[in-house]
């Protein structure tokens, strides 16, 4: 045991306790500081001399990170890195580390489960009930047999091809673009890749699947919308940026597109007149695609193990900033 006290620094998180965390870090002596906070100078004036930060929601800018005199570890719960800036912590010598293998099953299984809510129509069906109307085709008209449609994934990292394990014989085809995907990987999985642009011409349902970062920020806004067939749903359970979310709106309304699915938000909760909320065709789920009992318990030891190893002089297990 190393008779150095380590400053720990929770930004922020919403989940009842860290005892987990505290637990694997017990084999060093650390120091638990726990803000709640997302403002940036107090960020600034409480991160300075820590070294190390748990962060979940916290936008940790680059004023944050130059600040900082000790930091050598930065660990973000969950998968994506988007609230860091990873360019200025790499120029710091700072890991940013994340939980990339969780949840997989979790969100492959929420957004099939989305797609099929969506394309059976479940929730109109639900709430005409709840209002007293029972009449299948006067609801739920027109209803398409899956069989006969496309799924386009955009991005087919471990999550999409869980997805695509799952809904392989659901559906007439899948198509996949991923502009890094391997060659290995298409064999494997014997997928049919496609253009962008092909994914928005011909797919039925279109499930995002890729991290938020200055190309995929509004990958979906009017124009792709234009171009997506009347009838196609948009799913979203990867981050709320990727959507332009008033150009969305404008979309369904319009009979652009004919619903969609979202499980993220560019802003995060909405605020209570978000119209998309309610629209009938409009499936929003409040970002609980990664949750399980089980998942979270992966998060929690997987996050505190990245820090753990770095503040032991060990190299962490999942790094964003090689």
């Amino acid at each position: 045991m190393t008779d150095k006290k380590f400053k720990i620094v929770f930004t922020d998180f919403d989940f009842p306790s860290i005892d987990i965390e505290k637990d694997i870090l017990s084999e060093i002596e650390c120091e638990f500081v726990t803000p709640q906070t997302n403002n940036e100078e107090k960020l600034i004036e409480i991160c300075r001399d820590a070294d190390a930060l748990f962060v979940q929601y916290a936008q940790i800018t680059e004023r944050v990170i130059n600040s900082m005199t000790k930091c050598k570890v930065i660990s973000r719960f969950g998968i994506g890195v988007d609230s860091i800036d990873l360019k200025a912590a790499k120029a710091k010598g700072i890991y940013v580390c994340n939980v990339p293998d969780y949840c997989i099953n979790e969100v492959a299984d929420h957004s099939l489960a989305i797609i099929l809510s969506l394309g059976r129509k479940i929730v109109q069906f639900s709430n005409s009930v709840r209002e007293g109307i029972w009449d299948t085709l006067k609801v739920g008209k027109p209803i398409y047999n899956l069989q006969n449609q496309i799924l386009g994934l955009i991005g087919f990292g471990k999550i999409p091809q869980n997805l695509f394990k799952k809904a392989s014989n659901l559906f007439k085809e899948i198509l996949v673009y991923d502009p890094f995907i391997l060659q290995e990987i298409i064999k494997k999985f014997n997928v049919k890749t496609a253009t962008f642009y092909e994914i928005l011409r011909y797919s039925d349902f279109i499930s995002i699947h890729c991290p938020l970062n200055g190309n995929t920020r509004h990958m979906f806004s009017l124009r792709e919308f234009q171009i997506m067939k009347k009838t196609a749903y948009i799913i979203n359970t990867s981050r709320g940026a990727i959507i332009n979310t008033a150009d969305l709106y404008q979309a369904i309304v319009n009979g652009l597109i004919a619903g969609a699915g979202l499980d993220v938000l560019e802003e995060e909760p909405p605020g209570i007149n978000f119209e998309l909320a309610k629209l009938n065709n409009v499936i929003i789920t409040p970002h609980a695609a990664f949750y399980s009992e089980t998942s979270l318990e992966e998060l929690h030891n997987k996050w505190a193990i990245n820090v753990l190893k770095v503040l032991k002089g060990e190299e962490p297990v999942n790094v964003v900033n090689k």
